[in-house]
């Protein structure tokens, strides 16, 4: 019988012959895998000899790590006996050796610089083709309504006017008194100093007809109508309310989106009327008390200044930011997925688009009035 020279529990020397030959026992599970790195090591110590031949039948239990061990100690060796079918499958599942990973480079800075502007870009662009798609629908919705108005959800658009616009009087009109004032005091401070007076009321009138009463309103509806628009469609898609309409057949942008951009264009203008008017009279009261300028003069004034066309300026306006309002703030809550960080998150990007494009719509008009000799 050939003499063995055991050299642990788990890895038994058979010297002899043109090569040397050795046998693997135990238990070769990740619960052996320090006493089995332990052996290993010894026997590599012991011996420099690379034509060796690994006998594995002697393994009582082989797991992952098992295996990798042996491919990877031994897997150089001229072979590895015979396997049952389930552990040869295990042994060609894993790697021969372990693979040197390098860490990915870091780009540098400019070409990150320069790949964060075209990735923004490219967003930017498929948020732009996205919204014309949603304002498409929205069209196509509406014209089907107008051909079948019995389609119109009347009792969901009379509740959406009374909760974005009369439930919004109130702060409409102590903004633009408060706005109005403001603006009346700064004018009345620096005309003073030149004797012209009179003219803190043409300033005040101008610039509440003509920008800020609508400009105001509609940041505040923006706040409040666009956002309550995102975070109510945002809830029902979390609970998945909107695919339930879709699963009995209804048209989620008829039955969510389209009342409430029929109502905020209906309501806009009646609160930029409202914050003009209100406006207008927190100008007399500061051309009163700063001024001693009294109310019949104030009014003269005021009429002399306030053509039509400015204040028709002003309320053209309206309905183009309501609708800027109402689409941005539906689209994103069509656009929540099902977690309530998204609907806070899209509830707030909402608000910053909303008023982004308000702002952006306002400088446009301002450009084309000019133009226009307006």
């Amino acid at each position: 019988m050939r003499k063995r020279d055991t050299t642990g529990d788990f890895i038994t020397i058979t010297p002899g012959g043109p090569t040397k030959g050795i046998q693997l026992s135990g238990s070769w599970t990740i619960n052996s895998a320090a006493l089995i790195e332990t052996e290993i090591a010894d026997f590599q110590k012991s011996t420099k000899d690379s034509a060796i031949s690994v006998d594995p039948s002697g393994i009582r239990e082989l797991d992952t790590v098992g295996a990798w061990l042996i491919k990877k100690h031994f897997g150089h060796a001229p072979g590895i006996g015979p396997l049952i079918e389930s552990r040869k499958n295990l042994f060609d599942f894993l790697p021969g050796k372990m693979e040197a990973r390098t860490a990915p480079s870091k780009p540098s800075s400019i070409f990150h610089f320069f790949s964060h502007i075209g990735k923004t870009a490219i967003d930017r662009l498929n948020f732009l083709y996205a919204i014309f798609v949603f304002i498409g629908k929205i069209f196509s919705r509406l014209l089907s309504n107008f051909l079948s108005p019995r389609r119109f959800r009347f009792p969901s658009i009379v509740r959406h006017i009374y909760e974005t616009g009369i439930q919004a009087v109130p702060i409409i009109a102590l903004l633009g008194i408060l706005m109005s004032m403001v603006i009346s005091y700064q004018a009345a401070i620096q005309l003073q100093k030149f004797g012209a007076d009179i003219f803190t009321i043409d300033l005040s009138v101008i610039s509440i007809l003509r920008e800020m009463g609508v400009l105001i309103t509609a940041i505040m509806v923006a706040g409040r109508s666009g956002s309550a628009f995102a975070a109510e469609i945002g809830v029902m898609k979390m609970r998945e309310e909107v695919d339930a309409l879709k699963t009995i057949g209804m048209d989620p942008i008829e039955v969510l989106v389209l009342p409430r951009v029929i109502a905020l264009i209906l309501v806009l203008p009646m609160l930029t009327f409202i914050a003009d008017i209100v406006g207008l009279a927190g100008g007399s009261l500061m051309s009163l008390l700063l001024l001693d300028i009294p109310l019949h003069q104030y009014l003269d004034r005021a009429q002399t200044v306030a053509t039509p066309t400015m204040f028709a300026v002003g309320m053209i306006k309206a309905p183009v930011f309501a609708f800027l309002i109402s689409v941005i703030g539906t689209y994103q809550g069509m656009n929540v997925t099902g977690s309530a960080e998204s609907v806070g998150k899209l509830t707030t990007v909402s608000v910053v688009q909303s008023i982004f494009l308000v702002i952006m719509a306002d400088a446009a008009f301002s450009v084309i009035f000019s133009r226009a000799g307006i």
